[in-house]
């Protein structure tokens, strides 16, 4: 019999760290998105999040397929996507009601901001919108993130399943749909608004199983990462070198950059990193990311333990109503900051948003804490281990 393991603090922390970054680089025209991590480097927070789903979905719904059989692990996904697909749905029309506000009692031009602009649709056919909405093919902007992680949800048993059935042939299938995404970059679903969806399945699955395999691995106890220095040192270095690449072929890098030095500067950002594909050197990148993380963060860091450090842990535990939340404070963040632009409101915005987003998750996680039994200690499910 498979025990469910005690979840990874750092899990939840970079997931939380994640929404948080997810919540400030959905705020259009938000100055603060030009210092996140995605400006220094071809991935950013939506690999973190869907990396992190898919390792815990393997935590989650593993024990069960084991236990109880794969109907039953079924069952349990599709319940989890019912809720995802309510929460969906709850989300969007208070954002359009967010929307309409700004518009219609704020006197915004809806064509000011491609935020307020994806929610045209719903104004304009109600009824066409709703029903396509349902289906999944009509999200408005950062809706499209959730509507992945439904599809990767009610498929995620199949994937457990094969991988206990047939091992590694499950994560070889996982990479050859990846490669067929690479090919074949139009297999995506439509979408009302914008045509299609910002993330291929077929090319995001990867990652989201990839979580999941390393669970599956971590938890077998077979693998272990090697606390090498020469790793470390070509980790760094390989996300050292893509940050200076993107710096130097940006706008500010070329402007600073000395006359003599800029005909060396590359003209071009970094190829291959599209992100509806998931391009290989964007992948690439956040996989330098994850095993730096597993080589640089201890599972039993002392930091961990500390006020700011369980804020966000609670922040990652919660995330479904934390995304959610934070969709809508980006579609109001929006609103605000095309009616004014100024330091004080970009700051106002930015605070206030990950205010509320941190205060949500701590009511959440005492709430829960209140509701849970005591139980016995049980040692921590981890992250790549280094000795």
């Amino acid at each position: 019999m498979q025990h469910r393991q005690a979840r990874d603090a750092r899990l939840d922390l970079f997931k939380g760290v994640a929404l948080l970054v997810i919540f400030i680089n959905h705020v259009g025209g938000n100055p603060l998105a030009k210092l996140m991590p995605a400006r220094f480097g071809p991935s950013d927070s939506a690999e973190i999040f869907v990396f992190i789903s898919g390792y815990a979905i393997a935590l989650a719904y593993g024990p069960v397929l084991a236990e109880r059989g794969f109907m039953a692990c079924q069952r349990k996904a599709l319940d989890r996507c019912r809720q995802l697909w309510v929460a969906n749905i709850l989300t969007m029309l208070v954002s359009a009601l967010v929307v309409a506000f700004a518009v219609h009692v704020g006197n915004l031009p809806m064509e000011a901001s491609n935020r307020l602009q994806s929610f045209a649709p719903l104004f304009d056919t109600p009824v066409t919108a709703m029903a396509w909405h349902l289906v999944l093919m009509y999200l408005p902007f950062a809706f499209d993130i959730l509507a992945l992680y439904i599809l990767l949800v009610a498929v995620a048993p199949l994937f457990l399943w094969s991988y206990a059935r047939f091992g590694s042939a499950a994560i070889a299938l996982s990479v050859l749909l990846y490669l067929i995404a690479q090919a074949a970059p139009g297999l995506v679903p439509p979408n009302l608004w914008d045509e299609d969806w910002n993330f291929s399945p077929l090319a995001w699955q990867c990652v989201f199983f990839l979580g999941t395999s390393l669970a599956l691995v971590v938890r077998s106890g077979r693998a272990r990462l090697p606390q090498s220095r020469w790793l470390l040192t070509v980790v760094l270095a390989l996300l050292g070198g893509m940050a200076v690449w993107k710096f130097a072929a940006s706008d500010i890098g070329q402007a600073l950059a000395p006359a003599a030095l800029r005909n060396w500067l590359p003209e071009e950002t970094i190829p291959w990193t599209d992100k509806d594909t998931l391009g290989p050197m964007r992948l690439l990148h956040f996989l330098a990311l994850v095993c730096a993380a597993a080589l640089l963060v201890p599972r039993d860091a002392a930091w961990l333990r500390s006020a700011p450090a369980r804020l966000l842990v609670a922040c990652g535990r919660h995330s479904l109503p934390v995304f959610c939340v934070g969709v809508v404070l980006s579609i109001a963040g929006s609103a605000l900051l095309v009616a004014e632009d100024g330091a004080l409101m970009v700051l106002a915005v930015n605070l206030v948003g990950i205010a509320v987003l941190l205060a949500l998750a701590l009511v959440l996680e005492r709430r829960r804490t209140r509701r849970q039994p005591s139980k016995p200690a049980v040692p921590p499910t981890a992250m790549p281990e280094t000795p």
